[in-house]
């Protein structure tokens, strides 16, 4: 039986693979982010806040000073253009005051406000290209083109804060496996399930918001700092359910019986020479086996009689082949079914869902003879 004395995991039994291996993978991507925040990142945005504060050029200005403000050059639409699928681009042919014909590739959403070709439309340039195009009745409608400034920032934005999301899980996964695993005897423990969930879901959100939205820089890094600030709130939410809960890995689950044979996958951990390699518990009124047939009908081997149910409880680290655990069509999550034949412990794997049936089939083992693990 597993007692309060028996150890938890040991502490240093992953390997460097589970352990070294994704700290440093994790320290370069950290690294990684960090300079594109710093370098690209923050030279996108000086630009952004340069090209804000750029005026109107004046006549006679010099060409180097010309590119510092924001030169108009009257043109008229000859044509516009769509192509693509779900990345559609668009573009217009326009040809200027001076007769040269131009393509302008559009940033998006021209089309809803697409004026007609031999309509006036003015192109807005800034250190050399064009950033805007102006169009309708006294020019009061925008379109950015690819080369918007403030939108300059979105696909390092985007690549950094993939990377210190990503490099702060995998540092913590290798983290908590070298040095804190001994604290779960779980193999899924919740310590790593919760933080990776999390972290994946705001690592979507922050490069989505960027490369697929319009937020600009300010909005950008306010929504991801709200963001994280939620991850941590969710993570801190659940460690005090957990420390309120207790460190129970006893799972209650209510019994379920009826007059119906179900036909569950299941597997026995550890020493198998009994079942053999069945991978499906039939459970009916008066059957409780394993059987080598999906329908359960043939190949039925009896579980022992005298097999009683101890308790309901995770997959456990130590627990023999749990690395290899493949139950149905998913490896996790199972639930244990901690059960005694005699002097034999017996663990039987379920998916979860499945596990009130055998539950229900199998008689309780007398509570004063099964110790405490509150």
């Amino acid at each position: 039986m597993i007692s309060e004395d028996d150890p938890k995991r040991p502490a240093n039994h992953m390997s460097w693979q589970a352990t070294t291996l994704p700290i440093g993978i994790g320290a370069v991507a950290l690294l990684a982010g960090a300079l594109l925040m710093l370098v690209p990142v923050r030279t996108a945005d000086a630009a952004a806040r340069d090209f804000a504060a750029a005026q109107a050029c004046a006549p006679g200005l010099p060409p180097r000073a010309e590119a510092q403000c924001r030169s108009s050059v009257p043109a008229t639409l000859e044509r516009y253009g769509m192509s693509g699928g779900l990345s559609r681009t668009e573009h217009i042919e326009v040809v200027r005051g001076d007769g040269k014909r131009r393509r302008v590739d559009l940033e998006q959403d021209f089309h809803r406000t697409v004026p007609a070709a031999g309509d006036p439309v003015r192109l807005v340039s800034w250190r050399g290209e064009v950033r805007y195009v102006t169009y309708g009745p006294g020019y009061a409608h925008t379109a950015f083109t690819e080369a918007n400034p403030y939108r300059a920032y979105a696909v390092p934005f985007g690549w950094g804060a993939l990377l210190l999301v990503l490099g702060a899980l995998l540092v913590w996964v290798g983290s908590w496996q070298r040095w804190l695993s001994h604290r779960s005897r779980r193999a899924d423990p919740w310590q790593i399930g919760v933080p990776t969930v999390t972290l994946i879901l705001l690592a979507a959100g922050v490069v989505g918001l960027p490369m697929i939205g319009d937020a600009r820089i300010e909005e950008a890094l306010y929504l991801s700092g709200a963001g994280a600030g939620l991850a941590v709130l969710v993570i801190g939410a659940v460690w005090l359910y957990q420390r309120v809960r207790g460190d129970s890995d006893t799972i209650v689950v209510a019994p379920r019986r009826d007059e119906r044979v179900h036909v569950i996958e299941a597997q026995v951990l550890g020493d198998n020479t009994v079942f053999g390699p069945k991978p499906y518990l039939v459970v009916a009124p008066g059957v409780l086996a394993f059987s080598i047939d999906p329908t359960g009908t043939h190949g039925r081997t009896p579980l022992p009689s005298g097999l009683v149910l101890e308790r309901v409880r995770p997959v456990f680290a130590s627990d023999p082949g749990a690395k290899d655990l493949y139950v149905g069509r998913s490896a996790r999550p199972c639930l244990v079914a901690q059960c005694r034949d005699g002097e034999r412990e017996v663990l039987i794997a379920v998916r979860r869902k499945n596990m009130r049936w055998l539950v229900g089939a199998l008689p309780q083992a007398d509570p004063a003879a099964v110790p405490d693990r509150s």
